[in-house]
Order: C-alpha cells, then structure tokens, then sequence
C-alpha cells in the first residue's frame, strides 16, 4: 500500500508523523499512543484504542480476542506501535499473523524508537500465502 494512494492511511500517518515532530524518539510506547489519541481526536479520525478485536480461524471466530493499539476507521486499519531501536521481521510477522487472524484489511507498524520515524504499511489481500 502507497500511504499516497490510501487517503486513511496517509491521514494515520500524518497524525503519527506530528507526534514524532513534536514529542523525537526516547519515550515509551504509551507516550506515543496517548499523543497518537490526541491527534487522531485532533483530526477527527475514527479510532478505537486497546481495542479487542476477534480472531478466526479457519472462518470460525474464536473466544480469545486481540488487541489491537489501535484500529482505525471502522476496523478497517490495525496500528500498532513500537518504540524500538529498529522493526524487524518479529514485529513484521507480529502484525501480518493479526492481520490474517482478524481479517483487517490494512495495518500500520509504527516504530517510534528511532532518530527517524519507521513504519512499514500492510494490505491483507497482498500478503503471501501460508
């Protein structure tokens, strides 16, 4: 996904990138999602924070929920956040694995740990097969 080309994902990124401007790289995580929250008001972006969202499988939905840091224009989008040195392929497969289990078309991994902000953009219906 081209954050260019999703107008949601852009706006998310936008509200992440004000955040990261504004409060630099050092803080915990909660830091970042209780800024990221004040923007998203700020913006008027719809989102829902810890929220617990269902996991299937094999179309069968499950009693154990997921939550998500935040989800995002009527679950449409997982962001999850990290403040790391760097994102690597646990935290990538963290957020394909929620992806694939809730059914969320889009995700966002949002690292905040660094001198410069990361992030990597996820489209479910792109992803490779198990």
């Amino acid at each position: 996904m081209k954050l260019q080309d999703n107008p949601q994902a852009y706006a998310i990124m936008g509200c992440a990138k004000r955040v990261y401007k504004t409060l630099g790289h050092g803080f915990l995580e909660s830091a970042y999602a209780d800024a990221l929250e004040l923007e998203f008001q700020r913006n008027a972006i719809p989102y829902a924070r810890e929220d617990e969202v269902r996991i299937y499988y094999d179309g069968v939905p499950l009693r154990t929920h997921y939550r998500a840091d935040f989800t995002c224009f009527n679950r449409s989008y997982i962001i999850e956040l990290k403040a790391v040195k760097a994102l690597t392929k646990i935290e990538w497969a963290q957020v394909i694995h929620y992806l694939r289990a809730t059914r969320i078309p889009y995700g966002l991994l949002i690292n905040f740990g660094r001198p410069d902000i990361q992030y990597e953009t996820f489209e479910l219906a792109k992803l490779p097969s198990l």
